[in-house]
């Protein structure tokens, strides 16, 4: 069963006008399996930001959308995923390799930069968000709120921060009837 999608037209909008001005779109495997998300600025094959999931042990799919084509992949792995499935992963999009049992998100994040991905939206779930706040690897937070209540769902950050951060609100926009919180890290 696919999650609810909550994102009116012109929210829908304001993301893909978000994923035009960056390089890269990073997601992690969670996402990949639960979503399956095509993640294009584009419904044609304009600009569409390189789309990057973290996935250790290699579990995307070769099937999945971020596989379909319509915008360069990278997946980043780490030295524990099978090479049999790096191989099949590698026909459809291009693989690094970083870290011994997870990938080392900084590392990852220096090879991408040094491959072009200076600009990155991170449309992560919980345990992939949590990681790039404890690095310090993130810059601004946008959360939106939306007038519809569907109970468990999935959490901006999951399981303990190392440390608080303070964020500082520099802007709040409306589309229709769901609000944009912008924020950036102190």
């Amino acid at each position: 069963m696919r999650p609810y999608v909550i994102l009116n037209c012109a929210m829908k909008q304001r993301v893909r006008e978000l994923r035009r001005n960056v390089n890269g779109i990073m997601v992690g495997i969670n996402t990949v399996l639960v979503d399956d998300p095509h993640l294009t600025a584009s419904e044609h094959k304009e600009y569409n930001p390189v789309r990057i999931v973290i996935d250790s042990v290699a579990r995307t799919p070769v099937e999945a959308e971020v596989l379909d084509g319509r915008a360069r992949t990278v997946i980043v792995v780490s030295k524990r995923a099978p090479s049999s499935k790096i191989e099949a992963l590698a026909k459809k999009a291009e693989v690094l390799v970083s870290g011994t049992n997870r990938v080392d998100l900084e590392d990852a994040l220096s090879i991408l930069y040094k491959k072009g991905v200076e600009k990155l939206l991170l449309e992560g779930g919980g345990e992939l968000n949590r990681s790039m706040l404890d690095l310090g690897l993130v810059d601004e937070i946008f959360v939106t709120v939306a007038p519809v209540i569907v109970g468990e769902g999935v959490k901006l950050i999951e399981g303990e921060l190392r440390k608080k951060i303070k964020l500082s609100l520099v802007g709040i926009r409306q589309y229709r009837n769901q609000v944009v919180l912008h924020y950036v890290i102190k």
